[in-house]
């Protein structure tokens, strides 16, 4: 069994795989969500030592110190473990991106793992601190190229920076209206503002794919976006560590 992790700017998501079933849909044997307090830490870990783990393969975007946390609580696991990196290609998926040293890990996976779910041109959309909209395009019948997409704040930060850089405004926390309904007060302006300007860049987005292609979710904001595309979109939990169990098992 191999565990994987997803490290996070707030939460470390985490599964344990069965390699055996990768490619069935049913590979993860386990998952779950941890803060990154130590006493959580050490809890979880200890918990994993019954569950004959191998391997450890992880993604991280939290800094060095908290890492190390992780990895220290993790330890006396004794696991063979490798850092996920952004590579020119995965399997068959080959990364355009032209600055590769700059793109984000979880985005890289989350490709790798909508890839491998679909395996036909796509849009990933990474909704969690940052939303990020990336675009997969096939290029013959079984390969396909990453060619990048948008990053702009999460539905938490644009509240935040409104809060903050105006002086009246508040730290909104509104309900979203769908249309036809439209907000009556400041708390629900705002959140559905939010909300719905990144629906507008994820949509004009969109509109560089055919029409029948999948639009894939993840993210811990996944839910509040799902209000507003509904249909359009298909909520994937575990998407980054899909592709990070798909990059293992293609070495």
């Amino acid at each position: 069994m191999n565990l994987l992790l997803d490290c996070g700017n707030t939460r470390l998501k985490w599964a344990i795989s069965d390699p055996l079933s990768i490619g069935t849909g049913r590979h993860m044997v386990e998952k779950g969500v941890v803060d990154y307090e130590s006493e959580s830490l050490a809890v979880w870990a200890n918990r994993l030592n019954s569950q004959g783990l191998k391997w450890l393969q992880y993604s991280s975007v939290i800094s060095p110190e908290q890492e190390a946390q992780v990895l220290a609580a993790l330890a006396p696991l004794g696991l063979k473990s490798s850092r996920f990196a952004v590579t020119a290609q995965a399997g068959k998926l080959h990364n355009l991106y032209a600055t590769q040293e700059t793109l984000g890990v979880d985005r890289w996976a989350a490709a790798i793992g909508a890839w491998g779910l679909v395996g036909q041109s796509c849009l990933v959309i990474g909704a969690g601190t940052a939303t990020t909209v990336d675009l997969i395009e096939s290029t013959a019948a079984d390969t396909a190229v990453y060619r990048g997409g948008l990053i702009l704040p999460g539905i938490a930060l644009m509240l935040q920076s409104l809060h903050q850089r105006a002086a009246r405004l508040p730290l909104a926390e509104g309900r979203y209206c769908a249309s036809p309904a439209v907000a009556d007060n400041t708390h629900d302006a705002m959140t559905s503002g939010a909300i719905e300007a990144t629906c507008g860049a994820i949509e004009r987005m969109g509109k560089r794919l055919p029409e029948d292609a999948p639009w894939l979710l993840t993210g811990g904001n996944a839910p509040l976006l799902q209000q507003a595309l509904a249909d359009r979109v298909r909520v994937i939990d575990d998407l980054v560590l899909a592709g990070l169990a798909l990059d293992l098992d293609q070495r």
